[in-house]
């Protein structure tokens, strides 16, 4: 079940599962960010293979398209978290019964937090390090794209994966099924 198909009932589950189909519509922003990412790098490196034999592909080419991986890469962290395309364990959850379920939802969300938070833990250190600028990424102004920004996106993604396990264990707390889909909704 997605946040669109539940129906809340009572006013901490309607307020949980406004926030709940905000996190969903978040998710699919984040992946329009990253297919735009992708398409962005393929053009780049499809433009560089067909003008290098010619002599004229920019320098700076090769540096944008490794920004676009590196983005692409953590926008791409936090959608497939909200749009429930990350790795998962149901059928031997479902083994274990609704007990199961629940338990392995409670391990799940203690994880991500932890992963989470060992990554935000890292956060003053990356600033700290990313002195400088990305060697080639030209932009429009001239200036070169600085180190830091390759960061944002992971650490914007991290906090946007703590905060849905966070809001999955409050709908727990409230009685309120996870999101769980056997198709792309998109589809």
């Amino acid at each position: 079940m997605i946040p669109a198909e539940f129906q809340p009932e009572g006013p901490l589950q309607r307020a949980l599962n406004r926030l709940d189909r905000l996190n969903w519509t978040m998710g699919g922003a984040f992946l329009w960010v990253s297919n735009l990412c992708l398409l962005a790098m393929l053009g780049l490196t499809a433009a560089t293979i067909v003008l290098r034999p010619m002599s004229l592909a920019p320098y700076w080419m090769w540096p944008w398209t490794m920004v676009f991986f590196i983005w692409l890469s953590f926008f791409g962290f936090f959608a497939l978290y909200a749009r429930l395309k990350d790795v998962r364990v149901d059928f031997v959850a479902e083994r274990l019964g609704a007990a199961g379920m629940v338990a392995t939802r409670i391990i799940s969300d203690a994880a991500t937090l932890l992963v989470a938070g060992v990554l935000l833990l890292q956060l003053p250190k990356v600033i700290a390090t990313s002195n400088g600028i990305y060697d080639g990424a030209i932009l429009p102004a001239g200036g070169e794209l600085p180190r830091l920004a390759l960061s944002v996106p992971l650490f914007l993604s991290t906090v946007l994966v703590a905060l849905s396990a966070l809001l999955d264990i409050a709908k727990l707390a409230a009685g309120m099924p996870e999101n769980v889909t056997d198709h792309h909704p998109e589809a």
